[in-house]
């Protein structure tokens, strides 16, 4: 049970961080930089994985 646990949040970094990277690089010569844009949409990517990855279930209180 634990390898499919740990395959699901490799998936889902994967597809937050490159989601990121993509926002980065299509905002990029909107906003100036395309290098800086790229990094923070990698980053920010990064973060939106760990906190999909890491979210406590909650319990039904009904």
């Amino acid at each position: 049970m634990s390898k499919k646990k740990k395959a699901d949040s490799s998936g889902t970094y994967a597809l937050c961080i490159t989601t990121g990277l993509i926002f980065g690089i299509g905002l990029g010569p909107v906003l100036g930089s395309v290098p800086i844009f790229a990094t923070v949409g990698i980053i920010g990517g990064a973060a939106a994985g760990y906190y999909f990855t890491h979210q406590k279930k909650r319990g039904n209180k009904h």
